[in-house]
C-alpha cells in the first residue's frame, strides 16, 4: 500500500492522539476512519445533488409538480387526521 503524508500544526496532531487514545486506536486508524468517513459523505452528497439535477431537468420538461402551500395545508390536516382531499399535480410553469 502506497504511503501518503500529511502534515498537521501541533495543536491537531496533539488532538489527533486525544482523541484516538480515549477511543483506544492509534492515531494512523483514527486518521482512515475520518477520511472514509468523509469521502463517503461526499460521495453521497454528490450522489444527491445529482439526482436533484435530473429531477430539476425533468420538471423543467414539463413534469408535473404540486403546489407547495396547498400541499402542505393537506399534510398538515392528514397529521391531525382530518380528511382532506389530495391535491392534484399541475403542469409546470415556465418563467
Amino acid at each position: 500500500m502506497p504511503n501518503l503524508s500529511v502534515k498537521l500544526d501541533e495543536a491537531t496532531r496533539q488532538r489527533l492522539q486525544a482523541v484516538a487514545a480515549r477511543q483506544g486506536v492509534t492515531p494512523h486508524a483514527l486518521m482512515l476512519k475520518a477520511i472514509t468517513a468523509e469521502l463517503n459523505r461526499a460521495e453521497e452528497l454528490g450522489a444527491f445533488v445529482a439526482r436533484a439535477l435530473q429531477a430539476r431537468e425533468r420538471v423543467l420538461l414539463g413534469g408535473k409538480v404540486f403546489d407547495g402551500p396547498t400541499f402542505s395545508d393537506f399534510l398538515r390536516a392528514r397529521a391531525r387526521r382530518r380528511r382532506r382531499r389530495a391535491t392534484a399535480p399541475r403542469a409546470t410553469r415556465h418563467c
